[in-house]
């Protein structure tokens, strides 16, 4: 059973008016784990809330008593010796541990949360919000709270699956600093992307609350706020996954690596970083392979998918394409695209860059020329009748190197190469047979399409071949610099 299931399931099991409805309920989650009808695991568990809670057990109260027994017998000491939100977390984290079991220790945070919430609303209140909220399966909730608290931290745990978990959990966060609470302002984002009707319950249950609270001002600078933010297109639901290496600084054969992930444009949900890792350059493929497998775990079956690879010009070479591609074992999504972007472009040549990337975007599917090659632009690079630059070598040789450092340099946004030949004819036919008649703005999607198709008759030649993709409207995300709080506060 997932989180999100059990968190309306688990509902049947709770009456506001009993205090022992959550004990029961914290039962009945544990006893859904086949570990933990050995004596032996409970014991641990037990012994893990001794330590956690400090209070003491005798180490033969299993003997002689049923699973379910001894399993209430535990919930209730737990209960008895902390405070309640603080049993229950503790509780979720020994759970988690004793059994190996994600889903037991997530149906348990969703039952701390919901002991957390009920100290902040009444349980009239909770009730008008599951009946609102349980019908939000067209809204990506995770992607609203991630994009509506921006640029405050927040880290959304995995038993925060839809509308009602998250709601529960921001619930435990404090107010922001123009003093709505992080629930209210999630609430507010959500409700245009409900049902009308659902939308117009939330928004008044809101008015509501924030009357309640003298918080009317902060509530219609809110709803201003999002009335006159612009939405995007339903075509641009497009997640980033970005892959930035960085020189290391100490050693030539370390790099840093760092990911982002960025879940879906149209909610302008903002680029998250997941981390940064010192990587030996010989680890670098089967590292980039792993997190990409996580990410893609996390983002689910987005509408489209691009992996962009952000690497100084030295690098652009690198198997990228190759690192990307599923394992024999594995099933993977196959319909994402793979491209590279520059560390390298000089602020000098935005405008260029700019110009270029428009007469792309705007051109006619038979006026996309692939020549000249990149070394025959001037030194001033205005050649912008050229719209796809085709390197002569690759860039890991000098002559290549500097092909793409002149392209580059120059402000073309699209630049492509064979990664060990570019003079063959195999490679010259390819490059007109991507092209075609088509829109040079579908140049990405259609390299992918062929690479994920490479084996099949035709189609060997484009296993190797490497997209420079540079859209200037797709900026490389910077981590933000620190702030005192009392500036953000000023703010």
């Amino acid at each position: 059973m997932g989180a999100s299931e059990a968190a309306w399931q688990l509902r049947a099991l709770w009456d506001a008016a009993a205090p022992k409805a959550l004990e029961k309920a914290m039962v009945e989650v544990l006893r859904s784990a086949p570990s933990l009808s050995q004596a032996a695991a409970r014991r641990a568990l037990a012994s893990m809330l001794a330590h956690a809670l400090n209070w003491t057990f005798p180490s033969d109260e299993a003997t002689g008593r049923l699973p379910e027994e001894h399993l209430s017998l535990i919930v209730a000491r737990c209960m008895a010796q902390g405070e309640p939100v603080e049993a229950t977390d503790a509780l979720a984290r020994a759970a988690g541990t004793v059994t190996g079991d994600a889903d037991i220790s997530a149906r348990l945070r969703l039952l701390s949360d919901w002991q957390s919430a009920r100290t902040r609303l009444g349980d009239d209140d909770l009730s008008t919000l599951r009946q609102v909220l349980q019908n939000t399966e067209s809204a990506d909730p995770r992607s609203i709270a991630q994009a509506c608290l921006y640029p405050f931290p927040v880290h959304l745990p995995a038993h925060c699956t839809d509308a009602w978990s998250l709601l529960l959990y921001l619930l435990r966060r404090n107010a922001l600093p123009n003093g709505l609470p992080p629930f209210l302002l999630f609430l507010e984002y959500l409700a245009p992307a409900l049902k009308a009707s659902a939308c117009q319950a939330l928004q008044a249950w809101t008015a509501q609350h924030a009357r309640q609270q003298g918080l009317d001002d902060q509530l219609a600078e809110c709803r201003s706020h999002i009335a006159t933010t612009p939405q995007m297109s339903g075509d641009s639901g497009e997640s980033r996954v970005m892959f930035v290496l960085l020189p290391d600084g100490l050693d030539q054969e370390y790099c840093v690596l760092q990911l982002w992930v960025q879940s879906s444009q149209k909610d302008q949900a903002p680029p998250l970083r997941d981390g940064d890792a010192r990587v030996h350059c010989n680890d670098l493929g089967p590292i980039v392979h792993e997190r990409l497998r996580q990410a893609m775990a996390r983002l689910g079956r987005a509408a489209d998918l691009t992996i962009e690879f952000w690497l100084p010009a030295a690098l652009a070479n690198l198997p990228v394409a190759q690192w990307c591609r599923p394992g024999p074992d594995r099933v993977w999504r196959t319909d994402y695209r793979v491209v590279v972007r520059s560390l390298d472009r000089p602020k000098t040549s935005h405008s260029s860059w700019n110009r270029w990337w428009d007469q792309i975007v705007t051109s006619a599917p038979d006026t996309c020329p692939a020549e000249p090659h990149a070394e025959r632009l001037g030194s001033h690079g205005d050649r912008h009748d050229v719209q796809l630059l085709v390197l002569d070598s690759p860039p890991d040789r000098e002559e290549g190197l500097q092909q793409l450092r002149a392209g580059i340099h120059s402000g073309a946004p699209a630049i492509l190469w064979h990664r060990s030949d570019c003079s063959s004819t195999a490679f010259r036919q390819s490059v007109q047979q991507l092209i075609g008649n088509r829109p040079l703005t579908e140049l990405p999607s259609r390299l992918g399409e062929l690479q994920h198709s490479a084996g099949g008759v035709g189609t060997e030649a484009f296993r190797d071949l490497t997209l420079l993709w540079d859209d200037p409207t797709l900026p490389r995300p910077e981590p933000k610099a620190l702030t005192s709080p009392d500036e953000v506060v000023a703010r």
